[in-house]
Parts: structure tokens; sequence; C-alpha cells
């Protein structure tokens, strides 16, 4: 008979994670080290009695915490993720624990993340009559700053034995109370890139004697959207999005600039697909140069990889949870362009992340929105999913 928690069971947990949330919601912080963040987590691992903690999982200025929770019986080792980082947003939820911090707020729900894994922590921290261990993973950096795979790359796997990965994702599409499972790839290759166009500057009264970088890098933007168009085929999918044009500036209207560059994203699912793209971009660079007789340099950075959600995984976790929830709250999802650290981790070892339900009256912002708040009444679901795939995973 398969282990099921529910909701109802994790309710006094879940008001501590909650108050734990609105605590590192008050004081965000960016990046990699979160110095206060990680002491509100291992102060709040300590009072429910947890011995087993490290901190500085990532290096000396990654500020990873894990908790190890022993089972009573021998069993697999389940690693269990919440991100802890922050966006540089100015908050306008108007909540009583907005942050106190300017242009840092918790917009993407982090907050709730860990909030949610804090009450999954307690609640099974006096329930250890379970096969295997659990490993509770707070993992700083995921917005750009790729914590996860430093994590990895610190021995995440090798040091504390995991055996399988899963995370949750709080989703304002959806409504609280239901969760939603992408199998297969489930977010993008997240991918950056910077183009400079280098000529010869001059007055631009006299163009004939200059080799302007502002045309060829005009020229570059709309070729790069013949990638998608003309590259890739349909029936996969692809972006190419240009962010950014830098060229002099409005006080130089009679001044050619020697130099123009070009920041932006690519996402893709495929490794195919990935390596069309940058073929391409790197073709293009170079015949736009040519054609403008100026030097052209491409530099692209492979920042996330996509994330592949185990279809295996995914089936079993899902049937689980439609045990726990019920069938109607257990949806079906389809992937999206984003980007998503945890991808580190489930190249590493198998799992999922699933989508947990935020959305009610009150909570219809979306993420990286500055009136994104986090639903806390999602926080008792979330726990009891995890502890109902971890569980069962442990003692598979």
């Amino acid at each position: 008979m398969p282990i099921i928690i529910k909701p109802s069971q994790l309710e006094e947990s879940a008001k501590l994670g909650a108050q734990f949330r609105h605590c590192i919601h008050e004081e965000p912080e960016i990046g990699l080290y979160l110095p206060k963040t990680q002491e509100k987590i291992v102060n709040a691992l300590k009072s429910f009695g947890i011995k087993e903690i490290s901190t500085f999982v990532g290096g000396a200025n990654v500020t990873g915490v894990v908790a190890v929770i022993e089972g009573s019986r021998p069993g697999k080792t389940i690693g269990l993720r919440a991100d802890s980082d922050a966006l540089p947003l100015e908050e306008k939820t108007g909540v009583e624990w907005s942050s106190k911090v300017p242009m840092a707020m918790h917009a993407c729900g982090h907050d709730g993340h860990v909030g949610t894994l804090l009450a999954a922590v307690h609640y099974i921290n006096q329930h250890r009559d379970f096969a295997g261990r659990l490993v509770a993973i707070f993992q700083p950096g995921e917005e750009g700053f790729a914590g996860g795979r430093y994590m990895i790359e610190d021995g995440l796997v090798q040091k504390f034995g995991i055996d399988e990965f899963y995370a949750l994702h709080a989703e304002p599409m959806l409504p609280v109370g239901c969760v939603g499972f992408i199998p297969g790839f489930a977010t993008a290759n997240a991918d950056i890139f910077k183009i400079t166009f280098t000529g010869v500057g001059g007055h631009g009264s006299r163009p004939h004697l200059t080799r302007d970088p502002l045309v060829a890098a005009c020229e570059c933007v709309l070729s790069l959207q013949t990638i998608v168009s003309r590259s890739v085929d349909p029936n996969q999918t692809a972006v190419v999005s240009a962010g950014c044009i830098s060229c002099g500036n409005e006080k130089g209207s009679s001044v050619v600039q020697k130099t123009a560059t070009i920041v932006g994203t690519t996402r893709s699912f495929e490794k195919e697909v990935q390596d069309i793209i940058i073929q391409r971009m790197q073709q293009i660079v170079d015949g736009t140069a040519l054609s403008n007789d100026m030097k052209g340099k491409l530099e692209y950075t492979k920042l996330y990889p996509a994330m592949f959600n185990s279809p295996e995984h995914v089936e079993k976790a899902k049937a689980l949870l439609e045990e726990a929830l019920g069938l109607d709250k257990v949806k079906l999802m389809i992937r999206r362009a984003g980007g998503e650290d945890f991808s580190f981790m489930l190249q590493a070892k198998p799992g999922c992340l699933f989508r947990l339900g935020v959305q009610d009256e009150t909570h219809n912002a979306s993420v990286h929105n500055p009136e994104f708040d986090f639903n806390d009444k999602a926080i008792a679901t979330g726990a009891a999913c995890l502890l109902t795939i971890a569980l069962n995973r442990a003692a598979s």
C-alpha cells in the first residue's frame, strides 16, 4: 500500500512554514551568497530538532544548506530541493511582511518554496518511522546564478548519497490545492549571447569614411529572426530574442560609433536545436560583418540546460498525488520556455519538478511581478506532496 500524506496532516507544520516564509520574505537576498537567509533556515531546522545540518554546500560563497532526516529502516535517499534567492524588483504587494530591502523581493515564490520544505521537514522529523533518508536542500542562486550547478559540482550527490531528486515551483496559473506535471522536457535551455561589431567611427556627415557598426547590428537583429522561422523544424520550437542594442548615446547625433553590441537570450529544448541556433548565429554574425566590411564577434553562453522530468518518475509521482489530493487536483501541463537550474540536479539523478497551484481570489499576479506574493494556503498541499512522493520513492 502506498504511503499517503494528506494536506490536513500538515496544518500545524504549514503554520510554522508560513511564519518562516514571512521572515525570509521581509529580508530578501539576491544571488549565491544569502547569509541572512541561510541563518534563518539553519535556525528553523535547529528549532525542529534537526541535528545533521550542512552549510555552504556549493562553496565558500554559496550559502547552500542541506539537512538530513534519517528514517527508521533502510531505503533510498531522496533529495527535496527548494530555491531560496530573490529578484531585483521593488515590491508592491502591500502585505505585512513586505520586503524591507530596496530593489529586492521574493517575486518568484522562492520564500514559499523554503517555507513549504521547512514544513515538510518539521512534520517528518516527528514521524521518523519510514524507510530511507530524506535530504532537504535549500539552494541559493536559482535566478541566473546557477546555484544548482555549484551544489552539484561540490559533490551534493556523492556527499549525501542521493538517489533521486524532487522539487516544486509556485504556479499562479493553477488554483491553490492543485498541482501540475510536465513529463519530459519541462523548461528550456536558457542561454545568453553577446554580439559585438567593430567598425570605423567618424562624423555622421561623412558616412563614406566610416564603417557603421549600428547598421550592421540592426541588420543582424533582423537576420537572427530567420533562425527560428527558417532553420528550426516547425515541429520543434525555439526562441531567439535580442534584448538590447547598445551604440552611442542621445547626445551624439552626428557621431558614427566604432562599436555596437547586441545582447539577448535563446531558448530551446532539444540539443540539436540548440546546436542549430549556435551555428546559424555564428554564420549570421560572420556574414553581416563581412558584408559591412568590419569585425564581428559572437559570445554564446550556455547558462541553464533544459530541465528533463523523467517520464517514469512523473508517472509514479502523479499517481501518488492523485491518491493524496484527488484526480481532479492533479493536472498535466505543457512545457514552457523558462529556465530552471534544478536541471543540473536532474542531470545528475532522475526525478521531477511539479507545479504547485497558488492562485485564488487574492493571489492572481504572475511570477516576476512586483505584486506577486506566495499563497500560504498552498504550503500544506506542497509539503504533503513532497512527502508523499519522497516516502514512497525512498521505500521503493
